[in-house]
């Protein structure tokens, strides 16, 4: 319930405090006084956009305060999760600077739109003359139709379900996009692999080959060289290995001590020395022969392991056999991917099938409803002078799924007996829309228990004993829950428990919007003059008094 709402330097309001009693609250004053200011005012802690232009006076903030009882609404599990601290009197706050940027609060605490929206829905419904347009919207019509109909937990379960559905639908419409394209690829990236693995780099050492090559491609060149080198170390007649001995020889045959002796140890430890480096020179010259195939091959390898290099913009065999190991992971990778796909798939058709038992189940349940709320609808609607005219909830099974399951629904009426019922929002005057709104508000109002029901102007199109027949209406509401009535009627201004004032005047040259609460005096007054104008008859004042008692 709304207790206060203060307001600060907004659009026509330089102060305003407005104190609504629990009941049945009526708001009347002249066209352009600013009574929808007040309400656009409330909007705006409920979680509305605003624009600089609501500012009144640059130099300072607008700042808009709203005090709520929300004792026996059950809003701790909501505060707990938007992690607010919770009182049995709630302060939603927002202020606007005229740069634009907007600050909000619950509690003191700072919040989002997005919050501040999702705690006013739980206190606040306004009802304005645009919304009559929600008749023929499919949300408003299911939400409507499920609270009244009693199915709103297990539409709320539906939803869920639903979803969790779409969700999962849009998952595997990523994934197989993915899978799609690696698929694409794959063909390519299984030919990439394959030609490294082909390769077995593992067994390559690139400086290896390279050296091989190189001693196979000069092969004759080296025997040579090998040849003449042997000669000259021990085959010719003046080999350096036979001149070695002849020296040995000669020394021998001196007798000079033990430095001798060791320079002729050191001088046949030469020739071992050289004898074997011959011998290790024949056995190398033997290893090297002309070899044209090895020598081609060697070639074909090196070539490949060039273009390879090349191809994937590698320095080494390394890099190469870590570009193998990635692809061969990507190949892996696709074949995961299916098996998440399947996987996918599987919990999809799940889903489906729970949505569609649940989606079956909450169309018959609806359909089961529909002769009771009908009835009373349109005993409302005689009640409030559509006498000849018919209200049908028109609900048909669908063969997909959506949002509302298997469920379409529209709102029909016709004006007149015999006539064919047509979409209301399309064939309803403007005072049979108002009456139907009443009488949808109402039904939504009493099994959702909203603590404060705002009905802005909803009594367009209509006046005398109609008019006073809503005002019943609505203050028979008042009897569970608050109630707030903009109006011109004096029929409906006439049933409120408190009636408030809405009237402009000059304060410093500046033209600004008050409230006040009328006494019983200036409530007759002002009934008078919405009865006959500004400067009332007897005859009005007396009207006035009789509609008030």
């Amino acid at each position: 319930m709304l207790k206060a709402l203060k307001v600060d330097n907004y659009v026509l309001i330089k102060s305003l405090h407005f104190s609504p009693s629990e009941g049945f609250n009526i708001i009347t004053g002249e066209t352009g006084a600013g009574k929808s200011i007040l309400i656009g005012a409330l909007g705006l802690i409920l979680g509305e956009r605003a624009d600089t232009q609501v500012v009144a006076e640059s130099g300072l903030k607008c700042v808009i305060e709203g005090v709520f009882d929300v004792t026996n609404l059950q809003l701790k599990p909501l505060f707990d999760r938007l992690d607010l601290d919770y009182y049995d009197e709630a302060i939603l706050r927002r202020e606007i600077l005229a740069s634009g940027k907007s600050r909000a609060f619950i509690n003191d605490t700072p919040v989002g739109l997005t919050a501040l929206k999702e705690v006013g829905s739980k206190l606040v419904d306004i009802h304005s003359q645009h919304q009559t347009l929600q008749l023929g919207n499919q949300a408003f019509l299911f939400d409507w139709l499920d609270t009244v109909s009693g199915v709103g937990d297990l539409s709320e379960s539906y939803k869920a379900v639903f979803s969790e559905l779409q969700s999962a639908k849009k998952k595997l419409e990523v994934l197989q996009a993915e899978v799609d394209q690696q698929l694409t690829e794959q063909d390519y990236y299984q030919f990439l692999y394959n030609e490294l693995e082909e390769a077995n780099l593992e067994s390559l050492s690139a400086t290896d080959i390279e050296s091989e090559f190189e001693v196979l491609q000069n092969a004759e060149e080296i025997g040579e060289v090998v040849g003449r080198s042997i000669q000259a170390l021990q085959d010719d007649e003046d080999a350096l290995l036979g001149r070695l001995q002849g020296v040995g020889h000669t020394l021998n045959k001196l007798s000079g001590g033990e430095a001798l002796n060791k320079i002729l140890e050191r001088l046949t430890s030469v020739q071992y020395e050289l004898e074997e480096i011959g011998s290790d020179l024949k056995s190398y010259g033997l290893g090297i022969q002309p070899d044209p195939e090895r020598l081609t091959a060697l070639n074909d390898l090196m070539s490949r392991l060039h273009q390879l290099q090349t191809k994937h913009k590698s320095q080494s065999i390394l890099e190469l056999i870590k570009i193998r190991d990635d692809l061969e992971t990507k190949l892996s990778l696709n074949v995961g991917r299916e098996n998440e796909l399947e996987q996918l798939k599987e919990a999809i058709e799940a889903r489906s099938n729970e949505c569609t038992k649940l989606a079956h189940e909450l169309h018959e349940k609806r359909l089961a409803q529909l002769p009771h709320i009908e009835q009373k609808a349109n005993a409302d609607l005689d009640y409030l002078g559509l006498i000849n005219a018919e209200l049908r909830l028109d609900v048909q099974s669908t063969e997909e799924l959506s949002m509302y399951g298997l469920s379409a629904f529209q709102l029909l009426f016709a004006s007149n007996k015999g006539s064919q019922a047509k979409p209301a929002h399309k064939v309803a005057s403007g005072g049979e829309l108002s009456r139907l709104m009443l009488i949808l508000k109402s039904y939504l109002a009493k099994n959702r228990k909203l603590p404060t029901l705002i009905f802005d102007e909803i009594d367009t199109g209509v006046s005398g004993e109609i008019a006073l027949k809503m005002g019943e209406m609505m203050s028979s509401l008042a009897g569970k829950m608050q109630i707030v009535s903009i109006t011109h009627l004096p029929q409906i201004a006439s049933k409120g428990n408190a009636h408030f004032y809405v009237y402009k005047q000059l304060d410093n040259e500046q033209t600004v919007t008050f409230v006040k609460e009328l006494n019983d005096t200036e409530r007759v007054q002002v009934l008078a003059q919405m009865l006959s104008g500004e400067n009332p008859t007897e005859g009005a004042l007396a009207n006035a008094r009789e509609l008030l008692n």
